[in-house]
């Protein structure tokens, strides 16, 4: 019997996987937990990335109506697939490492032929990146008692206007946008705003070589800016201003 995992490499290969996993499955199970926790999830200006349309409902969290769009998008995402493939499945663990089984039928079979949706929720996610704008705009915005409005700015914005420009460039070098921008085109010259269509397909392919970064930051940036809002909205801190 051959043995599982076995390999010529020499270099430590495991730690990329074992850490993909522990950072993986550490930020879905706490999101998962303050999805139920269904509260602190709002102060002041802030809203947490978590809850981006924050429902008024007392009989369960606002949080499952809309978690699901973004959580779909990533599970389905071209490298998230890569990432619990090797991490989780073991499937294979590593480049040039050998994995538990051999008979590799791709993601033709259910319910891996279900991950093909991750266009349509490449569409529903694009909404959400401007409602996140629009939660980051506010974020450096107070209300006075007589309606004023003035501009000001905490450690929660930063974050959550951190979260936000992280998410965007994660949805902009999406595999499946760089397609849709450039898949069905031959001769970009030839076709009516075929220049302007050749610019955004560069552009999104500069920034989709950088998608597994953007994954990973934008992972950990909302789980940190919603801890940070929990915080505050729970007064175990109080928020950090800076005017």
């Amino acid at each position: 019997m051959e043995r599982v995992f076995a390999t010529s490499r020499r270099d430590i290969w495991w730690a990329e996987t074992f850490g993909s996993a522990v950072v993986f499955l550490g930020v879905i199970l706490y999101s998962i937990v303050r999805a139920l926790e269904g509260k602190f999830f709002e102060w002041g200006p802030y809203v947490s990335p978590l809850y981006s349309i924050p429902f008024d409902t007392a009989w369960i969290s606002p949080a499952v109506f809309t978690m699901w769009v973004p959580a779909g998008y990533r599970i389905t995402c071209y490298f998230c697939r890569r990432v619990y493939y090797r991490s989780i499945f073991a499937d294979p663990p590593a480049c040039a490492v050998r994995e538990f089984k051999r008979n590799y039928k791709g993601e033709s079979a259910f319910p891996y032929i279900l991950l093909n949706v991750h266009r349509y929720f490449l569409y529903l996610v694009v909404i959400f990146v401007f409602i996140h704008w629009g939660h980051a705009i506010s974020a450096f915005l107070r209300w006075g008692e007589n309606g004023s409005i003035k501009f000001g700015m905490g450690l929660g914005s930063l974050l959550i206007l951190g979260d936000t420009v992280l998410l965007t460039l994660y949805v902009l070098s999406c595999h499946s946008l760089r397609h849709i921008l450039g898949g069905g085109s031959d001769f970009y010259s030839v076709e009516h705003m075929g220049k302007i269509k050749y610019s955004l397909w560069k552009f999104v392919s500069r920034l989709n070589e950088h998608h597994g970064f953007f994954f990973w930051t934008s992972l950990l940036s909302v789980a940190i800016a919603d801890f940070y809002v929990r915080a505050v909205s729970s007064g175990v801190i109080n928020d950090i201003r800076f005017f």
